[in-house]
């Protein structure tokens, strides 16, 4: 479905990998567990600039000629 929604090269570039991963670290391995607050705004507005890319990614699909 992304490779429709997005075309199949945008969907190679921003797979699901990166979120994935981040989340395991965080709540299954607890690697951030003792880092500082700024730590923690920066993890999430990298996981909110992720998903806004995609949102955008998928938006602009229908744009397309």
């Amino acid at each position: 479905m992304g490779g429709q929604a997005a075309g199949y090269a945008a969907a190679d570039a921003v797979q699901a990998l990166p979120l994935v991963s981040t989340f395991w670290g965080v709540i299954l391995f607890g690697e951030y567990r003792r880092s500082s607050r700024k730590t923690y705004t920066l993890l999430v507005g990298m996981l909110f600039m992720f998903v806004a890319a995609v949102g955008i990614l998928m938006a602009s699909s229908g744009h397309r000629k």
